[in-house]
Formats: structure tokens, sequence, C-alpha cells
């Protein structure tokens, strides 16, 4: 058989799926841009021609109201001609009736020629005397906010008469206005009404709001024989406001949902001297240069006398047809949900189609490596139809029960029974029928099935149902069979032994009991060797310790006791001098000053080692406070500590109440903070040593630490260990931090833990309860 599977050919994966979606997805995206771009350009094409349609009624209204302000102009120059001289009353007459073909508020003006100052005193006169109450020729300020009179000049135009009456600026010299005098030349010079440029019109009150506006001037001549030369006599002008020229064209234009824009000259460039759009400030507005108003907007130019003008106009926002823009969005959005909804139906569909496949694909899987479990587990097969009565099984089945492959095949006619062995039947039949009727999930039993030589093998039959009816019914049944023979015949064994296993454990108890006793004066040997070894260890150091100093007193001893021989001897001599004695005493000082330095040295040994070796302390307990505590302990320590190159900081927050011994935590504080300032910092180098503490639940959390040069490894596993010291030849006597161990365990009731780092200084951390245990009964120390 072989060990690898057979995969079947597995299904298209996701990444064609993805492809051919993607591909569906894109060409529905790019179809729907292309429909969305077809509307917009249709929507837009409709629209310009909307625009067109209601641009053009308002370029033939201002044609045509132009149109008739040119004629109207042209015969008023004629109707002026024939009457010499011009009188006011006449004017009143003709101007009234021209003025109904004119626009609303159109200005008529008389400018009569005037030639020097003696001419200029005689029109005043006239004018005065026809009722012109004050007439005389004037001109504005500089500033422009009243009048004032003209000086004296070689050339006047005035403007002597006007319609209506009231409104036109009576005695006002055009002559310095160059705007004004430029068509009024050009008119004189074609003999035909020409218009001005725009300029800001004038009324009589100067300081009135002013709107832009033109002239359009015909030139009035005197007649004169035939073939002379007409004399200019002057000029009749109709003032023109765009407001009042516009009005009807902005009202058409509104209509029409369009704004107006009237711009002087025909550059892209030109100035806007009138709109109909105006902001919510009153202040006018400029036409759009870009969005849906600027591609709708309409262009043309005007002809007025002469003068070049463009009028321009656009869709208002309020009439702006949003079906412009909604349809083609419209479209693209709903192109692109339909391509959204195929592609989500065909990847649903490519989806299924790709479960469907792998599913196949793992059945073929499951039943080729059913196969192999069958046969690598050599089990047998049946499947009986309850209905038919037929069976089938496979190989291994035969083989099992002894045929040989092919030779035996049940038929409808077999009864499994008949192959069951009489003492394992009602139990079968029992355990197939509570299945069968549903009440067990699997048929599972275990009997003696007969074999084709007539012996009887142990099988382990396993089958479930497979099909029922609709009524609940099974009607089809499968399972394995598997040969546990030997399983049976290794269960006998293990009963046989188990018959036997009371007289065994007995047996193997006493071994037992022999042993742990055996165990037990191992144990208690082997503590004995570690207490001698312990107290050997302990005897040799303080024999090393106190060797130092006991020597250091006996060489002191011998050379005083030595000297004083000497001192007897000269006395006895008598002839002891002063300096002599001074030097004894003093030698005598010094050796006595050593003797008494190096026994205090042994005694603090001595006593040292006998607190290490004490299980417990003496000590005194009540309550405190530890930030009260803490504080007395270190300026108890100041006059030492003002003669060291490092600080003290303290960090301990005051309310912190605790019920232990302050005597034995002041000394463990006090041993860890000189055993920093010992050891921690190099020579001349300054340093700190902090002491901070916090409260975490039961336990208080104290911490010394320092900024110094830290410990390695090998240093901090020898820290605890009696008579190791990194300065013994400095006065270290290796016990301190063992004691400060001690206390922390046996009386504080905590624990202590120590992290270090070369270069990084070192931390002490104490968990100490609040509430110190009670101490135990005093017990000496092992071997002391």
């Amino acid at each position: 058989m072989s060990d690898t599977l057979t995969t079947p050919t597995p299904p298209p994966g996701r990444t064609a799926d993805l492809l051919l979606v993607g591909l569906a997805l894109g060409l529905g995206l790019a179809a729907s841009v292309w429909a969305y771009q077809a509307l917009a350009e249709e929507e837009q094409l409709h629209a310009l021609k909307q625009a067109q349609a209601m641009a053009e009624p308002v370029r033939l209204e201002v044609e045509l109201t132009l149109s008739r302000v040119v004629e109207a102009s042209r015969s008023a120059g004629l109707l002026v001609s024939t009457h010499r001289p011009m009188r006011l009353a006449a004017f009143q007459h003709f101007a009234r009736e021209l003025s109904s073909s004119l626009p609303p508020r159109t200005l008529i003006e008389w400018q009569p020629q005037v030639t020097g100052p003696a001419q200029r005193r005689q029109v005043e006169r006239e004018a005065r005397a026809e009722g012109l109450v004050g007439f005389e020729i004037r001109e504005p300020r500089p500033d422009g906010r009243g009048w004032q009179p003209a000086p004296e000049r070689e050339h006047y135009v005035p403007v002597l008469y006007g319609w209506p009456a009231g409104q036109s600026p009576l005695g006002y010299n055009l002559a310095p206005d160059p705007v004004r005098m430029a068509s009024k030349l050009a008119a004189a010079a074609q003999r035909r009404p020409v218009a001005s440029n725009s300029f800001a019109v004038i009324h009589d009150d100067i300081t009135g709001r002013r709107s832009w506006g033109f002239a359009i001037t015909a030139p009035v001549f005197d007649p004169t024989p035939e073939g002379g030369t007409p004399a200019l006599r002057g000029y009749l002008a109709a003032v023109v406001e765009l407001p009042q020229l516009l009005g009807p064209a902005v009202e058409r234009a509104r209509q029409g949902g369009m704004a107006l824009w009237a711009l002087e000259g025909r550059d892209e460039q030109a100035p806007v001297r009138f709109t109909s759009l105006s902001s919510a400030s009153g202040s006018t507005l400029p036409p759009s240069d870009r969005g849906p108003a600027h591609a709708l907007q309409q262009r043309f130019g005007v002809d007025i006398a002469g003068q070049p003008w463009t009028l321009l106009l656009q869709p208002l926002p309020e009439f702006l047809d949003d079906s412009q823009r909604t349809r083609p969005l419209a479209g693209l959005l709903a192109g692109m949900a339909g391509t959204l909804l195929i592609s989500a139906t065909l990847w649903r569909a490519l989806a299924e189609r790709r479960r469907t496949a792998l599913a196949h694909l793992q059945l073929a899987q499951e039943r080729e490596r059913l196969q192999h479990v069958i046969d690598g587990t050599q089990a047998a097969t049946w499947e009986h139809n309850l209905f038919s009565g037929e069976t089938h099984v496979n190989e291994r089945w035969q083989t099992l029960l002894g045929y040989a492959v092919g030779e035996f095949q049940p038929g409808p006619g077999y009864d499994w029974k008949d192959d069951c062995h009489p003492e394992d039947l009602p139990r079968v039949r029992e355990a197939l029928r509570r299945h069968l009727r549903g009440d067990t999930p699997a048929f599972d039993v275990e009997y003696r099935h007969r074999r084709k030589p007539g012996d009887w093998r142990w099988i382990h039959s396993r089958g479930q149902v497979i099909r029922r009816d609709d009524q609940g019914r099974a009607q089809l049944i499968a399972g394995t069979m598997v040969d546990i023979a030997d399983r049976k015949a290794a269960e006998a064994r293990v009963l046989e032994l188990n018959a036997t296993l009371e007289a065994r454990v007995v047996e193997r108890g006493e071994a037992l009991a022999e042993a742990m006793e055996s165990l037990r004066e191992s144990r208690e040997a082997l503590a004995q060797a570690q207490q001698r070894a312990t107290l050997d260890a302990l005897v040799t150091g303080v024999a090393h310790e106190l060797s130092s100093p006991m020597s250091n007193a006996l060489v002191c001893s011998e050379s005083l006791r030595t000297e004083a021989l000497q001192f007897q001897a000269r006395i006895a001599q008598g002839n002891l001098r002063r300096t002599e004695l001074d030097s004894f005493l003093q030698h005598s000082a010094e050796h006595a000053e050593l003797i008494s330095r190096n026994v205090r040295r042994a005694v603090d040994l001595i006593g040292d080692v006998r607190q290490v070796a004490a299980d417990q302390v003496s000590a005194q307990r009540r309550s405190f406070d530890l930030s009260q505590m803490v504080g007395e302990l270190i300026g108890s320590l100041s006059p030492t500590l003002r003669l060291q190159l490092h600080q003290v900081v303290l960090d301990i927050p005051e309310g912190i109440q605790m019920d232990s011994y302050p005597g034995p935590l002041g000394q463990v504080l006090i041993n860890l903070v000189n055993n920093a300032l010992l050891h921690a910092f190099e020579e001349g180098q300054p340093g700190e040593v902090r002491i901070q503490a916090e409260v975490a639940g039961e336990l208080v959390q104290c911490r010394v630490s320092d900024n110094g040069r830290g410990m390695d490894q090998a240093t901090l596993e020898q820290l605890f260990k009696p008579f190791f010291s990194t300065r013994l030849n400095a006065g270290g006597m290796g016990l301190g931090m063992l004691i400060v161990d001690r206390m922390v365990h046996k009386v504080l009731g905590g624990r202590m833990q120590v992290h270090s780092q070369p270069g990084a200084g070192t931390v002490f951390t104490l968990s100490l309860p609040r509430v110190a245990p009670p101490l135990k009964p005093e017990e000496p120390a092992p071997g002391l």
C-alpha cells in the first residue's frame, strides 16, 4: 500500500474566479462610465440649445432698443437743425415727443458750442432770461462733491437744456471731459450719431448715486448756402443709463432663467459695466468662469452707434436644471449598481461551484483516506440491508474468518446469528436492537465469531445506521470488524496477574518499608554531616577573622612589654632623660590604642557571629509610621552622612502604618545603607542611595537602591554566604548581608530580592507584611 494519498484534481481556485469577476466588474464599470459620458454630453447639448433659445429673445430686445435710440438721436439732430435759434420751449416740446420712443429716464440734452468768455456770458444771460434761474456754465469740483463755476476757456460745450426737467446737470461744461468730447468730435466729423465710451452718468444732484451709461450724440449744423461749409452749432445728446436701457432685456432674461452682463468691448477681459446679478450685500457678481453656468453661457456682440459691446448671459443658479447632472449620475449609479449586482451574483455562482467542487474533492479524499485507514488497521467492513437481507463484506472480512479472497460472499439467506457464539448472542442482539431503535448512537459490541475452520475468534464489531425511511425505521447499517483476539488474551493474562496482586503488594510493601527506614537513617546522617560542615566552616571563618586582630594585639603587647623592661632598666641605672620618658609614654599610648582597637574588633566579630547563629533576634514589637521611623533613623546617622560625598534620599509617603519590629527593621536599613556607602561607589565618586516604600495590599514594598557600580552574577551568587565580602582587607567581615537576610525572613516575616548589573547600580527589594507574624520560641543555632 502506498504511504501517500492520490489527490484528485483540485477545483478552480479563488484567483481564477476573482479574475473573472474582476473582468466582469471592469467591463460593467467601463460601460457605466461610457453611458454616463454619453448621457452627460446629450444633456449638455440639450441644455446648450435651451440656453441659446433663451438668449435669442434677449439679444433681439437689446438690438431693437438700441436701434430705436440711434434713430431717435438722428431724428432729433435733424429736427434741432431746423430751429435757429433753439429755445427752451421748442426744445421741451420736441423732447417730450421724442422721449416716448426712448428707454425710460433717458436724458435728452441740448449742448451748444460756445466760444470765448463773451459768448459764454451771453448764453448765461439768455438762459436765465428764459427762466433757468441761476444758470451758469460750471464744472465739478475736484473732490466731486459739488459744482464750481467753469474757469475761463476758449471753448465751452455746456448742457443748456435737458429733459426730463430737473434731471440733467444744466450748465455742465463737457469740453474738459475727454470721454464725452471724443464721441462728439467723431459725430461732427462723420456727420452722424456716434456713441461715446461708458461713463458714470452725472445728474443735477452731483452727490447722488451714479450708474454706468453712454451718450449717443448727433451733431447739429447751421444751414449754409449751396456749396458752403456748414457751421457746427452744437450737439443733441441722448444720455442712456445702462439699467434703464437693459431693463426690458433683463426682465426677458430673468423669465428665461438667465442672468445678463454688459461688457464694454469685445475682449474676454472687457470690463463689466452692468449685471443683473448681485450679492446679498448689493455688490455685483462676476460671471462664472467654470461649472455648468459657464458651460451654458451665451455671448454675442452688439454695435451701439459705432461702439462695440458684448452681452453675456448665463443660467441663474436657481434655474439650472438639476436633471442635467442627476440623469447622467442616476444612469451611472444604476449601471454601477447593476454591475455590482451582476458581479455579486457571478461571484456567488462561482463560489457555489467552487464549494461543490471542493466538497466532491473532500469526499473523494475522505473515501481514499478511509480506505487507507481500513487497509492500515486491517479492519473488516460489512454492510447489511435490513429489508432485502443483502450483505456485502470486503476482502479483509473473508480472510479474518478463514476464507480465501472471493471464496465466500454472504447472500440474502445469510444469518449472522448462526456465526455468533451462543453465550454472546443475547448481548449482541440487545446492543443491535437498541441501536436500531435509536437509543444509542452506534452499535458497539465485542463477541466471538465462528471462523471457517470451526474455531471462535474474538472480534470488536462497530456499526451505525446510515439510512432510515420516513417513519424512522432503519434500512441500511454498515460497520467494521477488528480482530481483538490478542487483546483478549492479554486481558486474560492481566486477570491472572490481578489474582496474585495482593500477595505481591504485601511483599513489595515490606521491601519499601525497609528502604524507607534506610533512607531515614541516611538523611539523619546527612543532616549531622551538614551540621558538622557548617560548624567547621563557621569555626574556620571565625578563627581566620579573629587571628588578625588578636595577632596585632599580641604583637603590640609584646612590644610594649619590651619597651617597659628597657624603661625600667634605665630607671635603675639612674640616667633616665626627659626625652626618653616622653618617647616611652608616646609609644605606650600608641601600643595601647592599637591593642584596644584590635580587641574591640574581635569583640564585634564575636557579637556578629552570635547574632548570625541565633534563629531569632530579641526585639520589641509596636505600631509605627514607616516614614517617621525611617526619617528618625536616617536623622541619627546625619553626623556620619555629612562626612560622605554621597547623599541618602527618602521617598516614603506618610501614612504607611506597620505593626512590626522597628529595631530589626532599622538595623536592616542601616546595614543596607552602610553596605551601599562602603561598596557601591568608586573612591571619590559622589553617589545617591534612595529609600522608597509603597503599599501593595497587605504588604509594604520597601526598596533601597543606589546608582553605583553594581554587581556581576558571580558576586550576587555569593552575596548571602557567611564571611563573603568584596572588601575583606578594608575592614569588612562578610556577615552583614547574612544578618540582614536572617532578620528579614526570621523576624520581620518577609522576603528580600536583589537586582543588580555592572554599571547599573543595585536595588534591594524588601516585601514586608504590614502586620508582622509572631516570633517563634528562640532556639539555639545548630552547632553553637
